[in-house]
């Protein structure tokens, strides 16, 4: 075992795999190999068989707290939020005090189609809380307009990810006469993505192996006006330096659909259709709602270009959802099944995990709605120009629901492919509203699932009149407030002076 988890640390974790799988067979009672073989299972996204060997070690110490967690986690990976959010909740009764495990669990709850939003709101104020005390202020720095504003930036996704496309193409507009951004990266990977990012900004200061009391240091040190966060609870957060309040002024921005839960951060950055007049009670942050959106969209590099509706070319007519498979939720399973019902010889393309227990998984629940694996097809998530140029199979897109798209509606919109949404009643469910109206397309929005199918059937009985709304959606996008890159930066910079002066 030792040899296997060596070779996994060392990031080879192919080779890992069968040293791994010798021990366990070896030693079948030593529970840290199942869980390591669990945990290596799914980074090779074999989880399917994560899931087997967590359960396999839950057997041996039942109730392991751990576990659990891991479990949770390979769940979230297969779609099945319910028992993801269940394995977090029972690891939480047997030991409380874990913070990631409970960011795990908001995080989880968003993806669930029977948990209100009322519900995930209270339990990102428990997380709050629970673990996000501010430990001390920072007095703001007097600004009086001759100066630039110091504006950190905190993530550990400012690489070729959603989060770096968004936050390169804000970087690349800022005037640096008043605004001089800091990055502070905590990831210890490198790209060339990075590298090119590192140009944009005035200071990058790498974190990721510096403990939370050192990294609120460095800002501190550093005198920021505001900070920038660029993760919530996702992956590789630092929400325990942001509970220590370095900057003076904390903001949360686009990563993350909902709330941090700590007090420690002031404002949460938006617009007015992803969260509308009375979204305030779902949030511990004030609402800072941008003129026109509130994130802009960076396209992607390389990208093919958009092809023609393959039903007008005689394919069967296709919807699709590109999305994280976490997002398919039982609720948009069953609309969706819907919708194949009332459009005879149509199909849905997923994009699933490389794991035929995803696969499965996803069968049985369609199965459940009389739809079977004929108008099912499963598409492999791969490098990125191939996951665009699966945008060209599909003629009409189906947002997830409730957690909809961002930069991958974004994307759908770029490969000139429309896209259906459904109106939501919170961030989380209303992006597909902001930025379907953000590009003129309300047309394209249902109130509700009633709605949503007969949007769908409408749609597929006119092919034609969906090829014409199709054509030029890639300009359209180019045109919007979307794409204005220059015009949001000025709206950002305008936004935190006034945070400043005020």
């Amino acid at each position: 075992m030792l040899f296997g988890t060596a070779l996994a640390e060392a990031g080879q974790p192919g080779e890992a795999l069968g040293y791994l799988q010798r021990s366990v067979e070896l030693a079948p009672s030593l529970v840290r190999g199942h869980i390591r073989l669990g945990n290596l299972l799914r980074e090779l996204s074999r989880t399917g068989e994560a899931v087997e060997a967590y359960g396999r070690a839950l057997e041996l110490r039942p109730a392991d707290p751990f576990i659990l967690s891991n479990l949770g986690n390979a769940w979230l990976d297969l779609s099945e939020a319910g028992r993801a959010i269940e394995c977090y909740r029972q690891s939480l009764e047997i030991h409380p005090d874990a913070p990631t495990t409970f960011s795990n669990l908001v995080f989880a709850m968003q993806y669930d189609s029977g948990i209100s939003r009322e519900e995930i709101a209270a339990a990102h104020r428990e997380w709050g809380g629970r673990f996000g005390q501010a430990l001390g202020q920072v007095d703001a720095l007097p600004c009086d307009g001759r100066r630039s504003l110091r504006v950190g930036f905190l993530s550990a996704d400012f690489r070729y990810h959603p989060v770096g496309r968004m936050a390169s193409a804000l970087w690349q507009n800022l005037d640096r006469a008043s605004v001089t951004p800091i990055v502070y990266d905590n990831s210890a990977s490198d790209s060339s993505a990075k590298c090119q990012y590192h140009e944009l900004v005035a200071e990058w200061h790498d974190i990721a192996a510096l403990p939370d009391d050192a990294v609120a240091e460095r800002i501190r040190v550093d005198q920021l006006d505001v900070l920038i966060d660029l993760s919530g609870h996702t992956s590789g957060n630092r929400l325990a330096v942001l509970a220590q309040k370095p900057a003076p002024v904390q903001v949360t921005l686009f990563a993350y659909p909902n709330t941090t839960g700590l007090s420690s951060v002031d404002w949460r950055i938006t617009d007015s259709l992803a969260d509308p007049p009375g979204a305030e009670s779902l949030y511990v942050e004030q609402l800072l709602r941008l003129p026109s959106v509130a994130w802009v969209y960076g396209a992607p590099k390389n990208s093919p270009e958009p092809g023609a509706m393959p039903c007008l070319a005689g394919e069967p007519f296709t919807f699709g959802c590109l999305n994280n498979p976490a997002k398919i939720s039982a609720s948009a399973v069953e609309t969706w099944s819907e919708i194949l019902r009332v459009c005879p010889g149509s199909r849905l393309l997923l994009q699933t995990r490389d794991d035929p227990a995803h696969e499965g998984l996803l069968l049985v629940k369609f199965e459940r709605h009389g739809i079977g694996a004929g108008q099912l097809v499963f598409a492999v998530k791969g490098p990125e120009r191939g996951y665009l140029e699966l945008h060209n199979r599909i003629d009409l897109m189906l947002d997830p629901f409730p957690y909809n798209g961002g930069v991958s509606t974004g994307d759908c919109l770029w490969m000139g492919t429309p896209i259906l949404a459904l109106e939501g009643d919170s961030y989380v469910s209303r992006q597909g509203v902001s930025l379907l109206t953000s590009v003129g397309l309300p047309e394209l929005i249902a109130a509700d699932r009633e709605a949503l199918v007969a949007k769908a059937a409408d749609w597929f009985e006119s092919p034609a009149r969906l090829a014409k709304l199709a054509d030029g959606l890639r300009g359209r996008l180019q045109r919007s407030p979307l794409m204005d890159h220059a015009a949001y930066a000025r709206e950002f910079t305008e936004a935190l002076e006034g945070l400043i002066t005020a």
